[in-house]
């Protein structure tokens, strides 16, 4: 139904609502045969089962009882399931649990479904403190990891562990823990053959920031209550609107089109503002999809390319009071994405008071929901008027069919900007070395030069002050 529809709104982009720095139709025909090519490429992908994520909205019962018997063998061990992955392994969950629990959905008991917490990083004082809060009597745990090698997850379920078998014993500690993993190899694999933990699959061809449709983000949705169902319906239903081969008719080229042009034009800043808290999660995971996906330093080919826009997440109308200063006056180097709603799900009218204030007395009588999308409206507009550039992904609400919808939208489109820019979105080739200097300090077997490459750089005492 078209009302139900997520849509791309890129008025603001256009040289009719934007001026000397819109895009003309000449440049529209432009990306149109651009975008044509990029198709075809990502067609041929889709063939060959390259974009496995692709694929996940179309899962069927089959597919999904693996998940759900999970689900249902933890609801009745545990009213509290924590994830503990980083990354890719816990934004999905994450975006998708604040948009329809509420950003303050850990301050106030669950209606549905049990508590769900993602444990993203090993800072000890938030994980300490996360531990010491928990039941670990009534507590479960989902440990993702597709290569189990993770230094981060892996350090955390053995202190998790360590905790559970001194409070239930290893019987009940294995009980409650379930591993997302590769389907055959890693490390939780090899855990798993030595004690019966229960095991879901993360596709082989599926990526972690790509993963919020498979096992990865539906089993700890599943287990908060959340209609998984509905989220994959509305990513078929947008998957099937990004098959279209015309750029003004698949809104995942328009958005790559747009933000690539833009790009080109010295706009190397993409900023993500919702007009809605409980959607700064998908801010959050949408800088992790595009950050990873398209800043690479080499093209298919391997040459040069030193290619990336960078992600900012912001959220309306909060940073209207703390980020809009630089992006209305600051350099000419941002492209803005805001999120919108058409329906809050709530409604608050403004009481009329202070009716001698004419400074407040408009207010009265009017609507929280009409201020809040007033001030979208109005920021667009005041950027436009400063010749900045901005789209926006119009919601019709906050439910799980539109969830799918936008988030199946922004990974095609990552996936079709990194074909505009000649490189592999699939990939992340700059993280690894980071991990392998970690495994140095760290002390891991095989990483010796490593520790010793850091114990050659690390100079911190000489320009301590």
């Amino acid at each position: 139904m078209p009302d139900s529809q997520v849509r791309l709104d890129f008025g603001f982009c256009t040289a009719q609502g934007l001026g000397p720095n819109g895009l003309a139709a000449a440049d529209l025909e432009g990306l149109s045969r651009e975008l044509a090519r990029v198709h075809q490429a990502m067609a041929q992908e889709r063939a060959q089962d390259v974009l496995g994520f692709w694929s996940l909205p179309a899962m069927g019962e089959k597919e999904l009882e693996p998940m759900q018997a999970q689900a249902r063998r933890l609801a009745g061990l545990a009213d509290t399931l924590v994830v503990l992955g980083i990354g890719g392994s816990a934004l999905g969950a994450t975006a998708v649990d604040m948009a329809l629990a509420g950003f303050l959905r850990h301050a106030f008991p669950r209606q549905n479904g049990m508590r769900l917490f993602v444990a993203d990083n090993p800072d000890p004082r938030a994980f300490g403190q996360l531990l010491e809060g928990l039941d670990l009597k009534r507590t479960a745990f989902n440990v993702v990891s597709k290569s189990g090698s993770t230094a981060e997850t892996m350090a955390q379920f053995m202190v998790a562990l360590e905790r559970m078998e001194k409070a239930l014993g290893h019987e009940e500690a294995v009980k409650r823990v379930v591993f997302t993993t590769d389907p055959e190899k890693g490390n939780l694999r090899l855990l798993a053959g030595r004690d019966p933990y229960a095991c879901l699959e993360v596709p082989p061809n599926v990526g972690g920031r790509f993963s919020v449709l498979s096992a990865v983000g539906l089993l700890p949705l599943m287990c908060a209550g959340h209609d998984v169902k509905a989220l994959l319906a509305g990513a078929a239903r947008m998957a099937e609107r990004c098959e279209g081969a015309g750029l003004m008719d698949n809104p995942a080229y328009m958005f790559a089109a747009l933000a690539m042009h833009y790009w080109r034009a010295g706009r190397n800043i993409l900023v993500m503002m919702p007009y809605a808290t409980d959607l700064f999660g998908l801010a959050q995971w949408f800088a992790q999809l595009w950050a990873e996906s398209l800043g690479k330093a080499q093209h298919r080919d391997g040459s040069p390319a030193l290619v990336g826009q960078v992600p900012v997440a912001a959220v309306g109308a909060t940073d209207q009071h703390s980020q809009l200063q630089l992006y209305m006056e600051g350099p000419q180097d941002k492209l803005v994405c805001f999120v919108s709603l058409d329906d809050y799900g709530r409604e608050i009218t403004i009481p009329a008071m202070f009716g001698d204030i004419d400074a407040l007395a408009y207010l009265g009588g009017q609507t929280m929901n009409k201020l809040i999308a007033s001030e979208a409206v109005a920021t667009a507009a005041a950027l436009a008027k400063g010749g900045r550039p901005s789209l926006c992904l119009r919601l019709p609400g906050l439910d799980a069919d539109a969830m799918g919808q936008v988030m199946f939208l922004l990974e095609a489109a990552t996936v079709a900007a990194g074909h505009m820019l000649d490189i592999d979105p699939l990939d992340q080739p700059g993280v690894e070395l980071g991990k392998k200097l970690t495994y140095g300090l760290m002390g891991r077997k095989g990483f010796e030069d490593q520790a010793r490459e850091m114990e050659a750089l690390d100079q911190a005492g000489r320009y301590l002050v």
